[in-house]
């Protein structure tokens, strides 16, 4: 992914490009597309087939690994729960960024404090959990018992 400045001020927005389904031979496309075929046919089953309603996305008109590739391009998007992007780890780990007090190895007094050193993304919805590492983190920073 990658991230640019739209300005040179505060408010400035940042773009934020995830790069998804961008990766060299189309394998997460392939993979979602293989997906797609195989709940097709999960619910074409008996068992299954008169518990459930019509296929509303991408819809029984979108046939065959292309048109539902092509679907796949415009209709995919992300759980809205990132996690995972900055290794916690002690300074000697190569892949590591932060430490356990959330302190970004190398570079005095900048710290993280969100869900991006969450290993994985929890069972629920992360506002929670990443509220709570923020907290903790401030606390500590603060001098405080979190």
């Amino acid at each position: 992914g990658s991230v640019r400045l739209t300005g040179p001020d505060a408010d400035s927005r940042p773009v934020i490009d995830h790069r998804y389904l961008s990766d060299p031979g189309g394998h997460d496309r392939a993979r979602l597309a293989e997906g797609v075929a195989r709940i097709r046919e999960l619910a074409a089953r008996p068992e299954l087939r008169g518990l459930l309603g019509r296929e509303t996305r991408p819809g029984p008109g979108v046939s065959g690994r292309q048109a539902i590739e092509r679907f796949l391009d415009h209709a995919a998007v992300h759980y809205y729960h990132p996690v995972g992007t900055c290794k916690m780890g002690p300074a000697r780990d190569p892949d590591a960024v932060v430490d356990s007090e959330g302190r970004v190895h190398g570079i005095d007094g900048l710290y993280v404090a969100d869900a991006s050193f969450m290993p994985a993304v929890t069972s629920g919805n992360t506002n929670m959990p990443t509220t709570v590492i923020g907290e903790r983190i401030a606390h500590s920073l603060l001098g405080q018992q979190g």
